[in-house]
């Protein structure tokens, strides 16, 4: 399995090619998905950079 650390490099370098991609000239269709890939990525990036047990997404606080 993956350590964290390798898998949130990952994550980012999705987000850095999703973003080349953006620039690109792409349907509105296409930009959106695009759009949402990196918003994914970021998410699952900032979730594993995050201490053990300071996550709260998804909880109301």
């Amino acid at each position: 399995m993956l350590s964290t650390e390798k898998l949130s490099k990952a994550f980012l370098a999705i987000v850095e090619e999703a973003e080349k991609a953006q620039k690109k000239n792409n349907s509105d269709k296409v930009n959106k998905r695009l759009q949402t890939i990196i918003s994914i990525a970021k998410h699952q990036s900032d979730i594993r950079g995050a201490e053990k047990g300071k996550c709260c997404a998804g909880h109301k606080k």
